[in-house]
């Protein structure tokens, strides 16, 4: 009976064990459940964008310059793609082989491409297609716009989703003669699913990486399966990427084969007068997050994008012919997506090519989902970044993004060129479709501001996108507390490029001159950029010396607030060197603003004061009177070198060895080193003891002098503790750490809670030129 017994109570405990354990499993799955479900609904937010566009525009804040300048960006067919330019006009459409236009939206830089910063060589540069080496360059920027540095990245599940067409680069298509030498590289170089594949090696992402051609739709296409594949939780951060690069001009020839080009160059959209378009050039890249993911992780958000959808048109009248129901559907599907109706959205970013037939059915489109129930004076505005550039092809959904986006964040709705007279469907539309053929307000409403944008496939797949302004501004912040000095840290991969960072920063700093405070740059620079090998630091009292020591950068002289070199690698030695009384720094050179000096001074005090007679170490750290003996001089010194090391720790420095000198710097040295407590080596200092050794190591290069090496073996990089005439303050002896190869923890060195990202320019990159070119036909006389 008592086995029994014991048995029930047993079952009855494991019963009731059982019970707990599914109610906690059925309580986390309910949990996930909603996670889940939060995530789903979690906008998506555009954080950081990058971008080439025809007109030289190589920034968003250039393209924004464009747009509210109303610029026509096209530009002469360009000479150094080996086009025949001088053979392929013919002022009379229709002619074989021959184009009625002189002019297109092309990129000046599109041959550029700066192969050292990525490890290529000249060959595997030339061997790839410049739409995959444009996207590199912008997706870094992208990156980095966002306040990311991209090295950082590596192992993410970062997807890459980018949308191309073949343009025939390097006899690629078009049936043309291949070139004999490279064909390693163009194999791949060539291979748009390379383009994504390339982004994602680079920057060492996990995420997935696609590469989609749904033709002038397709940088929506990418777009829609970025959003979708962060929502799924596929991956945490997404690039989504559009690109056009002309490498031959068949697309030129062939619409003007069939007299499909605008006479004068000119894409007029939604006008009485359109009468064709023109073909453009560009790259825009943006990076995606969740919106919780970017406000907890305090990235910049720029945009939302609330809703997205792609759609096919089906069967209709041909395969390339605009579709009207088609385009409704896609629309609907959009808004469906966002869960709003067509009156919550005040701007739409149309097609818009310039087509008579493909603007209308477009224009019925917008009027059929977008018009119905608007209000009286609430027009639906609408237009087309193709005026201003051209048709950007698979880029096109991208350059309609990121125009949308910029007039969200500016609240103004920028001017559509060549608009009017309007077309007749908007004339009878009695107002609830209205151009903007001169620049707006974003109409004020109550709600968020909100755009769509459309693209139209020529295979008869269509995008469409619905963005919303944040409720936040991206970047504002309230007025600078008073902070500790940091040093501006720039680096980059040749000095040329280092040259050029600092070009940029004065020019960003110049267009905004005070609206961030020296500790929010300092802070950006050293925690948003990767760390390359050619370095510099700044280090000044106000903006003045900062930017003194900017222009002597970029001019390549010499200035007192610079500290310049190639970082090296090797161990860190931290060298503590007891100042002598009179060399003492006085309390107002030392980093009392830096937290971890203040804690390790109170740290120290309790110690040191018996040996002080009474006195606190702030009382002889006070004033040169407080430390009139030797004694008293050597505490102070052995304090400040211990209180300077902390402060290097906190730093992030973990030195390979800690090294003494002089008496002071000797018995610090075996306390850091863990020779000695702290009780031992103060008693070993005021009882005139020598402090135990440490072995120098071979070589040393010291951080703030001239880097040269003595002896053999591995160099040492040493780092003294303590300010010295050199470095006089510890702002100054951190950029030298960090100019010297020095690893710091920057987060932790240069963040806090005053201090916050701030935009910055991207890295300068150096473009060569790299171009396949068809063989040269050989001479007839050298025969």
């Amino acid at each position: 009976m008592s086995d029994e017994t014991t048995l029930r109570e047993y079952l009855r405990k494991a019963t009731s064990a059982l019970q707990e354990q599914r109610r906690k499993v059925e309580e986390l799955s309910d949990r996930l459940a909603k996670a889940e479900q939060s995530r789903r609904h979690d906008p998506v937010a555009v954080i950081g964008m990058g971008c080439r566009w025809p007109g030289g525009i190589d920034t968003p804040d250039e393209l924004w310059r464009a747009l509210v300048e109303e610029r026509d960006c096209l530009s002469p067919f360009p000479t150094d793609r080996g086009w025949d330019v001088a053979d392929l006009y013919d002022p009379e459409p229709g002619v074989s082989g021959r184009c009625s236009v002189r002019e297109g939206g092309f990129l000046p830089g599109a041959a550029s491409f700066d192969a050292e910063f990525f490890g290529y060589t000249p060959e595997e540069a030339a061997g790839t297609d410049p739409q995959q080496r444009l996207l590199l360059e912008t997706a870094w920027e992208a990156v980095e716009s966002a306040g990311i540095d991209p090295s950082t990245l590596a192992g993410s599940a970062t997807g890459v989703f980018v949308g191309l067409t073949p343009q025939g680069y390097a006899g690629s298509g078009g049936g043309r003669e291949r070139p004999q030498e490279g064909t390693d590289h163009l194999a791949v170089g060539t291979l748009p699913s390379a383009a994504s594949g390339r982004i994602a090696y680079v920057l060492g992402l996990h995420g997935p990486a696609l590469t989609v051609d749904t033709a002038c739709s397709s940088s929506l296409s990418a777009l829609h399966l970025a959003r979708r594949s962060l929502l799924s939780g596929e991956c945490a951060l997404a690039l989504a990427a559009g690109v056009t690069v002309m490498a031959v001009p068949d697309v030129f020839l062939e619409h003007s084969r069939f007299s499909a080009l605008a006479r004068d160059g000119r894409t007029k959209p939604f006008s009485a007068r359109a009468d064709g378009g023109n073909w453009a050039e560009g790259v825009g890249v943006l990076l995606l997050e969740r919106l919780s993911d970017a406000e907890r992780l305090g990235h910049p958000v720029l945009a939302l994008v609330r809703g997205s959808a792609v759609g096919q048109n089906g069967i209709s009248n041909g395969l390339a012919v605009p579709n009207g129901p088609g385009q409704r559907r896609v629309m609907m599907s959009a808004l469906a997506d966002a869960g709003l109706p067509g009156t919550d959205v005040d701007y739409v970013e149309a097609h818009g090519t310039g087509t008579p037939l493909g603007d209308a059915m477009e224009a019925e489109a917008m009027l059929a989902v977008y018009g119905r129930e608007r209000r009286p004076g609430r027009p639906l505005l609408f237009g087309s970044i193709k005026s201003n550039l051209g048709h950007p092809q698979s880029a096109a959904g991208m350059a309609g993004v990121m125009k949308a986006v910029l007039a969200l964040g500016h609240g103004t709705v920028p001017a559509t060129l060549n608009c009017v007279p309007s077309l007749e469907t908007v004339e009878r539309s009695a107002g609830v479709l209205q151009p903007v053929p001169t620049a707006l307000p974003w109409p004020r409403t109550g709600r968020p501001e909100r755009a769509a944008v459309t693209a139209l496939g020529a295979g008869g797949t269509n995008g469409h996108v619905v963005l919303e302004r944040p409720a936040r501004p991206p970047w504002e912040r309230p007025a600078p507390a008073r902070v500790r000095p940091l040093p501006w840290l720039l680096s980059a991969k040749d000095p040329a490029a280092l040259r050029g960072q600092a070009h940029k920063l004065l020019a960003h700093l110049d267009a905004h001159p005070a609206r961030w405070s020296d500790a929010d740059i300092a802070y950006s620079l050293a925690v948003t950029r990767s760390a390359f090998a050619h370095r510099a630091a700044l280090v000044g009292a106000d903006r003045g010396q900062y930017l003194a020591g900017l222009r002597a950068l970029a001019d390549g002289e010499p200035s007192p607030w610079v500290r310049s070199g190639l970082a090296r690698t090797g161990r860190t030695a931290l060298v503590c060197t007891g100042p002598a009384a009179t060399a003492l720094p006085s309390h107002g050179r030392l980093p009392w603003e830096w937290t971890a000096f203040r804690d390790a001074v109170a740290d120290l005090d309790e110690a040191l004061t018996p040996y002080a007679g009474g006195r606190s170490l702030t009382e002889l750290l006070d004033t040169a009177e407080a430390r009139a003996t030797d004694e008293d001089a050597s505490l102070a010194g052995f304090a400040v070198v211990v209180a300077h090391a902390c402060l290097w720790r906190a730093c992030g420095v973990r030195p390979t060895t800690v090294i003494g000198e002089g008496r002071a710097g000797g018995w610090a040295a075996a306390h850091l080193r863990g020779d000695r407590t702290l009780e031992a080596a103060l008693a070993g200092l005021t009882g005139g003891g020598e402090p135990p050794v440490e072995p120098s190591p071979a070589r040393t290069d010291h951080a703030t002098g001239t880097g040269r090496a003595t002896g053999s073996g591995p160099a040492t990089i040493a780092l003294p503790v303590a300010p010295d005439a050199q470095s006089p303050s510890f702002a100054c002896q951190l950029g030298a750490a960090f100019v010297s190869g020095i690893r710091l923890d920057r987060e932790a060195a240069f963040g806090g809670p005053d201090v916050r990202r701030v935009p910055l320019p991207t890295y300068a990159f150096a473009g060569a030129h790299h171009w396949w070119l068809p063989p040269a036909a050989p001479d007839p006389e050298q025969r």
